[in-house]
């Protein structure tokens, strides 16, 4: 292991371009790319303005309403349905027979209007409506919905044909719905995708309908294998945060047993840079903490819910801290910089090198990642569902959605890689065992991402941290920092490039250089400020 850190060659940075774009245009000879009509359906053809009009209209045509009320619009997905069609092989099928009138992603606007709180289904492809729900405020005293049969079974044949269905085309099945109303359950005789039958779900409350759900349940087989499947997730994720709470408790007996030696302002403004960051997209996911509840979350729900966040937040703000002040010493005790501070004479220079290194292996491991994807989905089958709380349709401003990569990088390189793998490295001497076993507890905290089989995000993620692992290793804690800060920039940048946003596009690609333009800006500001002497000489960190 080498006691100075080394420069990447270029020749990294031309592999890894070459892999992403050299297996994207390659990918359609060993995957199926998405159609033309695939791509149409993912990507709302209309404002959530022009929802939000729609649904008002719908409501205060069946319901009616008050001139004060407020409207609000998320974005939601039929994951099961989405996970049971890509599984079974039956998306195109769907796309051809059933997506024009039971989309998988679709609007969700939430109406209130004191008494009643109403949500409606919008195919934002085409602006119609195929579902709704009206229900009753906890607050308000008074207040019926208008009748509009003698009894529920004429108020449900009347919705029904509202809707476009004929109700001598189902059989009909009745039960108690999840809220304890009675519910009616239209089972279609003839329309069905694979296993899974046309159901229209509605619910009835004194002789009118309160309720209308179109449903594609899918077989009890695929919600089993689902469900298991979600377990080891599950398991992967606790195991992850037992190992990193045994890593941060390790932190906390090292800084406490070298107290006197280390610089406890190393590492704060890196700590609070991504508290900042972490706290300012919390915010601006406050619709997706909705999402998450599914039909109904109030908004009082959704901002205490965005508060514990925040505490949750702020204790992996402390843990980053500790990390970074633990790791740092660990590297010292190798007698390695752990990373330059503003107060070195070379601090600009070296952030200046970190953030060009940084994209070399940024890219680099960004063509791995390209070649991980295309060898899962052709190997193993695997396919992913939209998860709204991670869409960027549910965010106030999608446009801050790529500052999440510097909170992402600084907290996850200081635990896995600063602290994990120095830590390791101490315990084990074994560089190869130092840099494994932080990927794979690293790993196991990504695999509750909704993308399966989950053993296969455990597998690629552990290779990412493998190489992240060994390139701490051998150029810096400050390279890899910009090195994953660049990476996740251009990968999510291209998450505002695809939502069919003109604006958001030109963001998303400016974002790219967001970690080129952070490091000149250190360096240019750097070197017009008075330095003191570096902090450990400067031949340790060339």
């Amino acid at each position: 292991m080498p006691t100075f850190y080394q420069r990447p060659p270029l020749l990294l940075a031309v592999i890894g371009l070459l892999l992403y774009f050299g297996l994207s245009y390659a990918a359609p000879l060993f995957t199926k790319p998405p159609s033309e009509e695939e791509v149409k359906l993912s990507v709302p053809a209309i404002s959530k303005q022009e929802a939000e009009e729609t649904a008002v209209a719908f409501i205060e045509k069946r319901f009616g309403l008050s001139e004060e009320r407020t409207t609000h619009t998320l974005f939601q997905s039929a994951t099961s349905r989405s996970g049971y069609l890509q599984q079974a092989d039956l998306g195109k099928e769907y796309r051809k027979k059933y997506a024009s009138r039971f989309p998988i992603d679709f609007y969700e606007v939430e109406i209130r209007d004191g008494a009643f709180t109403y949500y409606v289904g919008i195919n934002f492809t085409n602006r119609e409506v195929f579902s709704f729900s009206a229900h009753k405020s906890a607050a308000a005293k008074t207040g019926t919905l208008p009748s509009r049969a003698n009894d529920s079974a004429s108020a449900a044949a009347e919705t029904l044909r509202d809707m476009g269905f004929d109700p001598a085309d189902f059989t009909v099945r009745s039960g108690i719905s999840g809220e304890g109303s009675p519910e009616l359950a239209y089972v279609s005789r003839t329309e069905r995708i694979g296993e899974a039958a046309l159901e229209l779900r509605l619910q009835t409350a004194n002789g009118q309908v309160t309720a209308f759900r179109p449903l594609f349940p899918p077989p009890d087989s695929f919600i089993s294998w689902q469900t298991a499947q979600d377990e080891r997730s599950g398991l992967m994720t606790r195991i992850s945060m037992l190992a990193s709470l045994a890593m941060a408790f390790a932190a906390l007996v090292i800084v406490i047993r070298n107290r006197r030696q280390i610089n406890f302002a190393r590492g704060l403004v890196l700590s609070l840079v991504f508290l900042a960051v972490y706290v300012l997209n919390n915010y601006n996911m406050l619709p997706a903490f909705r999402s998450m509840h599914g039909s109904g979350p109030s908004e009082p729900g959704a901002v205490l819910y965005l508060w514990i966040t925040n505490v949750y937040v702020t204790l992996m703000a402390v843990s980053t801290y500790f990390a970074l002040l633990a790791g740092g010493k660990l590297t010292q005790n190798r007698g390695v910089r752990p990373w330059p501070v503003w107060r070195d004479l070379d601090f600009g220079e070296q952030a200046k090198r970190s953030m060009k290194d940084g994209y070399i292996l940024g890219l680099f491991i960004l063509g791995i990642q390209q070649a991980l994807f295309l060898g899962a989905s052709a190997l193993f089958d695997v396919w992913a569902v939209n998860d709204p709380a991670d869409s960027v349709y549910n965010m106030l401003h999608p446009e801050w959605f790529p500052l999440l990569a510097w909170s992402a990088a600084i907290s996850e390189e200081a635990i896995y890689r600063l602290l994990g793998v120095s830590l390791m490295l101490r315990l084990t001497r074994s560089p190869f065992v130092s840099v494994l076993v932080p990927s794979v507890i690293w790993a196991m905290s990504h695999t509750q991402y909704p993308i399966y089989p989950v053993y296969t995000r455990l597998i690629e993620v552990t290779v990412l941290g493998i190489a992240f692992g060994y390139a701490f290793l051998r150029y810096g804690f400050l390279t890899v920092v910009f090195a994953h800060a660049s990476m996740d920039s251009i990968l999510m940048g291209l998450s505002l490039v695809y939502n069919g946003d003109a604006r958001q596009a030109v963001v998303g690609f400016i974002y790219f250089l967001v970690p080129a333009a952070a490091g000149w800006l250190l360096y240019a500001i750097h070197r017009r400020i008075k330095r003191r002497p570096p902090s450990l000489p400067s031949t340790r960190y060339p």
